[in-house]
């Protein structure tokens, strides 16, 4: 098995270099984005607070430090057996001590521990009762209760398993969940489900008890996708104590990033775009003192994420930019085009050649980085090669 290597963040001030994306600008250097224009406002209805970004106000570009948004960063080499194999595509799933990763390649879902050792299968694709149909869209590691949730693209419920891979009672949903994301609240052994608003699922949000009785639920109504369509998402990312969603529509349109209030039963309008009429295909991700937005300007190809363009604002100031994150705590390179922001984490997964490919390149400009530096990029690309596991970056989210 290969080493865990973590790394301490050192907090390096943001640079102005431009990036490439729908409105490349030019940027003076030595600014911040403190020094980025207010970019959005705020909007009172109804009691409600909606805070408006004005997208025609967006023109600078940053590359951000990714220690900006992280109070922790570890790297995970995986165990390099065949059993513990998986792919690039691989969604993460983390708690206090394991990592759960499903790929669509792979064809299963995997546990690890914390330092990449190979715990076990815990589900894979197929037509048996502890199976899921064709792929999985949203899972969850319960450490404290020994659990692990899975729900697959269609699903009629949430498969549940032990830590050690060993199924468990099934939760029958309520309503057919076409791409559900979930919580889970095991004190009251309730949950809260989202799916994407199909003509045969009655409600976009609903909270249901592990027997599948509705104990409350928002209609679809306004929210319909017909006809039915896999390209649409649901998004939520559970990074702050509110839980936002959102829906990211494959045709164009100015979606809203909303939080649920379970005890009111409604949802609360929190944060939106005006494209003044020409909407650009986007999904929202609520971090805990911003809101970071990709922007869905291409399709991806063979399995190749884009690298999208995104849009950052600060809650507090509302002022905002383009960024590239660039991951400093390795020399500045890109890193992966697969980032994740959930559930308080920051996830990304790379196969070990195009992580290599960056560390050499950046180690061949070694006149630009501190000895300390050279020296954990160069043990690094030493202890991986092209022929090894992926590697998993963990990070915790932190607050200002």
């Amino acid at each position: 098995m290969k080493k865990y290597i973590c790394f301490s963040i050192v907090i390096i001030v943001m640079t102005t270099l431009g990036v490439s994306c729908s409105k490349k600008k030019k940027v003076a250097k030595g600014l911040t984005l403190n020094d980025c224009p207010i970019v959005a406002h705020q909007e009172y209805t109804n009691g409600d607070t909606l805070t408006v970004c004005d997208f025609a106000s967006v023109k600078d570009t940053f590359n951000i430090p990714l220690s900006v948004f992280l109070s922790s960063f570890e790297i995970v080499q995986l165990e390099n057996t065949e059993e513990a194999l998986t792919a690039e595509d691989g969604v993460v799933t983390v708690s206090d001590n394991y990592i759960g990763v499903y790929s669509f390649k792979a064809g299963a879902y995997k546990l690890y521990n914390k330092n990449g050792k190979y715990m076990c299968t815990v589900s894979s694709p197929g037509q048996g009762p502890d199976q899921y149909f064709i792929g999985l869209y949203d899972s969850y590691i319960d450490e404290n209760n020994g659990r692990i949730y899975l729900l697959a693209f269609r699903a009629s419920k949430i498969l549940v398993f032990n830590l050690e891979g060993r199924a468990l009672e099934h939760i029958p949903l309520s309503y057919i969940a076409h791409k559900g994301r979930f919580i889970i609240h095991p004190k009251t052994e309730t949950i809260t489900m989202m799916a994407l608003p199909f003509i045969d699922t009655p409600s976009v949000i609903w909270a249901q008890d592990f027997k599948g009785n509705v104990l409350q639920e928002i209609p679809t109504g306004q929210f319909l996708i017909h006809p039915g369509d896999y390209s649409n998402e649901v998004w939520e990312s559970l990074n702050t104590i509110n839980q936002d969603f959102s829906l990211l529509k494959w045709v164009e349109s100015e979606d809203t990033l909303y939080h649920y209030l379970r005890k009111e039963n409604r949802l609360k309008p929190h944060f939106t775009f005006d494209f003044k009429g020409e909407p650009i295909r986007h999904n929202y991700i609520e971090l805990p003192d911003y809101y970071l937005t990709w922007l869905i300007t291409q399709v991806a190809w063979n399995g190749e994420m884009p690298r999208f363009p995104k849009v950052l604002i600060d809650k507090k100031t509302l002022r905002g930019c383009y960024i590239d994150i660039k991951w400093n705590m390795l020399g500045n390179i890109d890193g992966s085009n697969r980032i994740s922001f959930s559930r308080g984490y920051f996830t990304a997964n790379m196969e070990p050649y195009k992580l290599k490919e960056q560390l050499e390149k950046v180690l061949a400009k070694s006149d630009k980085l501190t000895p300390e530096m050279r020296q954990k990029l160069k043990t690094l690309n030493k202890n991986i090669t092209d022929d090894d596991n992926n590697i998993l970056f963990i990070g915790k989210l932190k607050t200002r």
